[in-house]
């Protein structure tokens, strides 16, 4: 018995001092982490400073402006440039992964356009491909929500694709899409172009730091291996997420998720079904709302036409009534086309309620009921009970 309890307490002594070990292998590792991301960061200020100089005295000379140049010396001068410009981008890798490390990199979240920013890089990515038989695209989904993001780290994430793809796309295109995905709570931006592809086993180590694939391409192509890393923690920082899908001989596309701005003062979804009311009288939605006071409906109030679609999709009604007439334009129409027209809102059944006598055109663009004013409470509540028997 004695034994065993000395046998017991000589194990946890080495179990404990083992841990201890482990736990002052960690510390030191971690220190020597930190200063070596601190090494970095300081070494690359240091690079910085003589590497503008030699980035802006070259391109004032390529301007002219220190006089006339021969066409060989602009040649040589604009490789000079072109080079510093690849170095700075090199070392404004190592600092943003060094501020990352640290914990030293900033996100500032606010509403961000995404069109707008999309528009802003591809002028700057035009000059990537102006040698090359490759063009620059885009495909922006009409109304994408208003993200919430860095507008600097969007950019920065969405120049880093194009960057990429203008280097190993040779003809072709190379085009930028957004999209709204998951009930447009997110933005998708992807870059897709006609490049060689990437082979399956080597697309994991794309996001990892200082990887890169192995090929002549990117061995010509050049960079540090840290773009796509820092990318995808800069998405990650912002509530988003990164990816790619690719196939050799077929091009690449990488893409990237942001949350998507809950639009300003619509109201949220209670546990009660939603009908929206779209009236450009505020009396006639709050007589409906009379109305269905004793349903399990919650009637949500909208007097502003070219607000509906936004709250349409953010609430995704069951039932929507609308009016045809907003003062003397009859804009309720085009609503109702384009409602019928969009594949995730076309299936909410659409009551008209209008003065007009235009019930064969409601119901051929698609409207599932149509009630000419004034509306009495059996009328709404019929076309209702209609609609639900078919759901």
């Amino acid at each position: 018995m004695a034994i065993t309890l000395a046998n017991q307490a000589a194990v946890a002594i080495q179990n404990a001092r083992l841990y201890e070990e482990q736990r002052e292998t960690a510390e030191r590792l971690r220190e020597v982490d930190k200063l070596k991301s601190q090494f970095l960061a300081n070494m690359s200020h240091e690079l910085r400073t003589p590497l503008n100089s030699i980035i802006g005295f070259s391109r004032v000379i390529l301007r002219g402006i220190d006089g006339p140049i021969t066409d060989l010396q602009e040649k040589d001068l604009t490789a000079v440039h072109e080079s510093g410009q690849h170095l700075l981008t090199m070392i404004n890798d190592i600092l943003d992964i060094s501020k990352i490390e640290s914990g030293k990199m900033e996100i500032a979240i606010e509403d961000v356009i995404i069109p707008d920013i999309i528009e802003s890089v591809l002028t700057t990515a035009s000059g990537l491909v102006k040698d090359k038989p490759v063009k620059l695209e885009k495909d922006i989904e009409a109304n994408l929500p208003i993200a919430r993001a860095d507008s600097v780290r969007v950019r920065q994430i969405l120049l880093n694709f194009l960057s990429n793809a203008a280097k190993f796309t040779e003809e072709g295109s190379i085009t930028v899409k957004a999209n709204a995905i998951d009930a447009r709570t997110k933005i998708r931006i992807s870059v897709t172009d006609t490049g060689p592809g990437i082979a399956e086993e080597d697309q994991d180590k794309l996001f990892k730091r200082f990887s890169q694939v192995d090929g002549s391409t990117t061995r010509e192509a050049g960079g540090t291996g840290l773009g796509l890393s820092i990318s995808r923690q800069l998405a990650n920082m912002q509530h988003g997420d990164i990816g790619m899908t690719s196939n050799i001989g077929e091009g690449s596309t990488f893409f990237f998720t942001l949350p998507a701005a809950v639009p300003k003062g619509i109201p949220q979804k209670t546990e009660k079904k939603v009908l929206l009311a779209i009236d450009d009288d505020e009396q006639i939605t709050k007589l409906y709302s009379r109305y269905l006071s004793y349903s399990d409906y919650e009637v949500i109030s909208l007097t502003e036409p070219d607000q509906a679609i936004e709250y349409i999709q953010e609430l995704r009604p069951e039932i929507i009534t609308l009016d045809v007439l907003f003062g003397a334009d009859e804009s309720g129409w085009k609503i109702l086309e384009t409602l019928k027209e969009d594949a995730e809102l076309s299936s909410i059944p659409i009551i008209i309620c209008s003065i007009l006598d235009e019930k064969a055109k409601g119901l051929s663009l698609g409207a599932a009921e149509y009630l000419t004013k004034p509306i009495l409470e059996k009328d709404l509540v019929s076309a209702i009970e209609k609609i639900e028997a078919l759901l």
